[in-house]
């Protein structure tokens, strides 16, 4: 009778010469990857669903972001973060909006660090999580921790990572991540780079999506702009910037 080795000899050997302790280490290692990388994939084919995601921030405050391929926004008490194929729109709550051409043409990592300046740093936005769970899959010491919960009325798959440490962010640092069988975020709470932490739950869910929230809010001034600061439009010099003021509906 032939048996069949179950791991290749260099892995045997090496185990060997490690002793057990090593080789469990590894394989936990494996799982924890594994585990990460399952969470992030699931978040990264939310982006093909029509949606609307309401939140409750960690002030209490209501927080909703919406979606509908290839639009996304991102409103709070704070203001609006939109995305569309041509433009990135950020809005204060000063009834004042910056406009810029989407370079990407996408809702991506370039355009995600401009959320926070529009809807504060409690909400952190899918592509900036897709980073961090990028993080989080590579260093070695980092304990995952994998349980269950339904939030917002959706069960969700949820990873504690602790123990990570890069180049961003080298004290350090935990966060916990929740996501729908669907792939849409539905919980987080932790650090999110040095000096700033976010929490945020799922309160609701729907398939359908309100078409204004892709634009600026009733009564607001639009400033275009060539690259969008993270902080209120200046006033417009001529020739420089347009405004445009929004009429209110």
């Amino acid at each position: 009778m032939v048996m069949r080795l179950r791991y290749p000899v260099a892995v045997i050997a090496t185990a060997m010469m490690l002793g057990c302790g090593m080789f469990g280490q590894m394989r936990q290692t494996a799982d924890n990857i594994s585990a990460v990388g399952d969470l992030a994939r699931k978040l990264q084919d939310s982006d093909k669903l029509t949606y609307t995601a309401d939140y409750r921030l960690g002030d209490g405050s209501p927080a909703t972001v919406t979606q509908q391929p290839p639009n996304a926004a991102i409103a709070s008490r704070s203001g609006r973060f939109v995305a569309t194929p041509r433009t990135v729109l950020v809005c204060g709550a000063q009834n004042s909006c910056q406009s810029a051409l989407n370079r990407t043409g996408e809702f991506d990592l370039t355009n995600a660090d401009l959320v926070p300046a529009a809807v504060g740093g409690a909400f952190v936005p899918a592509p900036t999580l897709l980073t961090m769970l990028g993080s989080g899959a590579v260093n070695s010491d980092a304990t995952v921790v994998r349980s269950s919960r339904t939030i917002g009325g959706q069960r969700s798959t949820c990873l504690k990572i602790s123990g990570i440490r890069n180049d961003d962010h080298p004290d350090r640092h935990a966060f916990s991540v929740c996501v729908t069988g669907d792939g849409v975020l539905s919980a987080f709470d932790g650090d999110v780079d040095r000096g700033r932490a976010a929490h945020f739950e799922l309160t609701g869910y729907r398939t359908t999506v309100d078409p204004q929230a892709f634009g600026p809010p009733p009564g607001s001034r639009v400033s275009n702009v060539d690259r969008i600061q993270p902080t209120e439009p200046a006033p417009a010099a001529p020739g420089s910037i347009d405004q445009v003021q929004v009429p209110n509906t």
